[in-house]
């Protein structure tokens, strides 16, 4: 569990640290065996995920084996008479399964009404009228991830903008994302088209401002003219945390040097 990231697992992590296949943990949330994701609504917490091992094997034996594609390529999956889970609710509103996820990440679409897992036949007669206005806000295309989206905007506006300002005009509100994919934020081009300059420019330029006034530990050590260890300890003990980027501000670093 230690080795696993203070934000928790996303699906693959899951998946593989409970000793399951990808689709066996997929098909287990459709099944509403695992619960949804606790963090941001894509990532499992800890305390969450130590719950599961015990359920594991009865986990696998309620999935099953998965289903042999068909001669088309595409997986037979007979339509159960409770309802429609998300392949079968995409195909009946013509639409594709990213598109269904896209438009529930949106709000477009409700909350599966049967056991929290599928839509009634109720509740799925509703949703076609939706399907213009579904297609409309979701697009054609199932977006681009951060290091994507900084790529694009790098090329289209000459800035230096990195992943971590497309992560920072996300946590200010500034960029929605239009999906996700393995608990990572997907972005619309129309949406990355749509920033205006200045609001880019901003997170670009605190960013470089932040890294000309911070030091690595490394670089905050060769600073003071300490071992890393003796600079991580000192640190910690006179309660100097790491700040963006597990940086350490420049002048917090040289106050140091009064405290030996």
């Amino acid at each position: 569990m230690s080795s696993q990231s203070q934000e928790g697992f996303g699906p693959v992590q899951l998946a593989r640290w409970l000793g399951m296949k990808e689709w066996q943990l997929r098909r287990a949330q459709n099944l509403g065996l695992i619960p949804p994701p606790d963090l941001h609504a894509h990532r499992w917490s800890h305390a969450l995920a130590r719950t599961l091992p015990d359920r594991v094997e009865q986990i696998l034996a309620e999935v099953g084996e998965r289903p042999e594609p068909t001669a088309d390529g595409k997986t037979s999956r007979p339509r159960s008479r409770e309802g429609f889970g998300p392949v079968q609710l995409a195909r009946s509103l013509g639409i594709q399964e990213w598109q269904l996820r896209h438009a529930q990440f949106r709000g477009l679409v409700p909350p599966p009404d049967i056991e929290g897992r599928r839509w009634s036949d109720a509740l799925a007669e509703t949703l076609p009228d939706r399907v213009e206005q579904i297609l409309a806000e979701v697009g054609d295309h199932p977006g681009i991830g951060s290091e994507k989206s900084a790529q694009y905007l790098a090329e289209r506006t000459a800035l230096d903008v990195q992943r971590a300002d497309v992560q920072a005009l996300h946590e200010r509100g500034i960029l929605r994302p239009t999906g996700e994919f393995r608990g990572w934020p997907l972005y619309a081009v129309k949406e990355l088209d749509a920033l205006a300059p200045d609001q880019l420019l901003a997170v670009v330029a605190d960013r470089q401002r932040w890294l000309a006034a911070s030091l690595t530990n490394a670089e905050a050590a060769e600073l003071l003219g300490w071992s890393v260890g003796r600079f991580e300890v000192t640190a910690e003990r006179g309660g100097l945390a790491p700040g963006r980027f597990g940086r350490y501000a420049r002048a917090d670093v040289e106050g140091l040097r009064h405290d030996r």
